[in-house]
This record gives C-alpha cells, structure tokens and sequence, in this order.
C-alpha cells in the first residue's frame, strides 16, 4: 500500500481523511497536514513523512501555487520516488490508495485522468429523469 500525505489550508485534509475512514476503513497509511490552522510549523511533519514514508509515496496537496504546495515542492524537489499532486479531490486519493498496480510517474498520470471532476447535468428538455438515471450509471 501506498504511504500518503495529504497537505492542505485548513481541514481540507483531515476532511479527506474522515471521508475516506467512512468509505473505506482505509486511512492508516494516511497522514495529513491541516495547516494554518493554529500557529504551529507544519515543516516537520513534511519532513517526517519524507524520512519514513515507503517508496514510492504520494504527497497531495490542495492548491496548485498555494503557499502548502510551495512548501511540499521545496522539500521533495531532490527525492526519488515521492509524487506531488495539487488539485487534489477524493477520488483522486481513493484511487491511488486502492490501486494494486505499481505506482510509476505514468501509472500515476493515468489515475489523475480518471479522477478528474466533471459536470453532471440534468437536462429536462431531452429525456426523462429515468432515461438520465439509466445513462449514468451504465
């Protein structure tokens, strides 16, 4: 399994967290950055995760440029194996953590491209809620 990260502002991450114990059972292998939400430096634990975490890992962060994912660039610009993801979304993070397959830069790419969000709307001048329904979720 996968050592993850997941950094953010606020309690995005910690949200992502408790969504995916819910779903899954599955959030041990999980640690998460809430910052700026006291005063404390959340560098460390960057640096903790970077130092023992199993390779390949994944550090995802919420803001592409923002100041957390900043920071996480800084710190693993050197290392091997560890992958930032910005932009983060809970699928993204429930398919790197069920995903069986080895994870590579490619494999990778290929798990943010089914992640991805998408607009889902109802249109009520073509087909009936039921027929939509039915598309959806062929």
């Amino acid at each position: 399994m996968t050592d993850i990260l997941i950094a953010s502002h606020g309690h995005f991450a910690s949200g992502l967290k408790s969504s995916i114990e819910i779903l899954m059972g599955m959030s041990k292998n999980i640690k998460v950055i809430d910052a700026y939400v006291d005063k404390s430096d959340y560098m460390k634990q960057i640096d903790d995760f970077i130092t023992k975490s199993k390779r390949p890992a994944v550090i995802f962060t919420d803001l592409k440029g923002g100041s957390v994912n900043q920071k996480v660039v800084l710190r693993v610009a050197k290392e091997k194996d560890i992958f930032v993801v910005t932009q983060t979304n809970l699928a993204v993070v429930l398919a790197v953590l069920l995903d069986t397959e080895k994870l590579t830069k490619k494999h990778l790419q290929d798990l943010i491209k089914q992640s991805q969000v998408e607009l889902f709307q109802i249109d009520d001048d073509n087909n009936s809620l039921a027929n939509q329904e039915e598309e959806f979720f062929k």
